[in-house]
C-alpha cells in the first residue's frame, strides 16, 4: 500500500505543485544564488567589474530562475535514487509496528472517518443477507 501512496512522483509532484510549493521555489532559488557565488567565489570582485553590479544580480536570478523551470523537465531521472534513499515502505513499516493500539487507530480513523457512515451501512445490509440466509438455511 506504501508503494501506491508514497513514491517519488507523488512527493515529487506536491513539492512541485502543492500550495506549499511557493515555499521550496523560494528555498530553491536561494540555494541556487548561493551556489553560483560558491563558483564565482574570489572572482566575484572581478565578475562585478567587468559586468556591474546590477549585471552580475540580473545573472545570478537567471540562473537561479533557469533551475527552477528546468526542474520539472529532469526530475523524473531522480525518482528511482529518491526510493531507494527515502525507503519510505521500510521506513513507514517500522513506524507504524512501533505505535501503540490507540495511536494506530488514530492514524486510520480519519481515513476511514469520511466513509463512516457508507461502513456501517454496509455492514448493516450484509449482517441483514447473512441472517437471511440463516433462516433460509436453517428454518424453511
Amino acid at each position: 500500500m506504501c508503494v501506491e501512496f508514497f513514491h517519488a512522483r507523488a512527493l515529487w509532484t506536491e513539492i512541485l505543485t502543492g500550495p506549499l510549493s511557493d515555499n521550496f521555489y523560494a528555498i530553491l532559488r536561494a540555494h541556487a544564488i548561493v551556489f553560483v557565488e560558491g563558483m564565482v567565489g574570489e572572482l566575484e570582485p572581478v565578475a562585478v567589474a567587468t559586468m556591474g553590479t546590477n549585471k552580475f544580480r540580473n545573472m545570478k536570478e537567471d540562473i537561479a530562475q533557469k533551475i527552477m523551470t528546468g526542474l520539472s523537465d529532469v526530475i523524473d531521472h531522480s525518482y528511482e535514487y529518491c526510493t531507494e534513499a527515502l525507503n519510505l515502505e521500510q521506513t513507514i513499516r517500522e513506524a507504524l509496528a512501533a505505535l501503540s493500539y490507540e495511536a494506530f487507530e488514530g492514524v486510520l480513523h480519519p481515513a476511514f472517518e469520511e466513509d463512516e457512515i457508507l461502513l456501517i451501512l454496509v455492514g448493516g445490509f450484509l449482517g441483514l443477507l447473512v441472517g437471511v440466509a440463516q433462516l433460509l438455511l436453517f428454518y424453511i
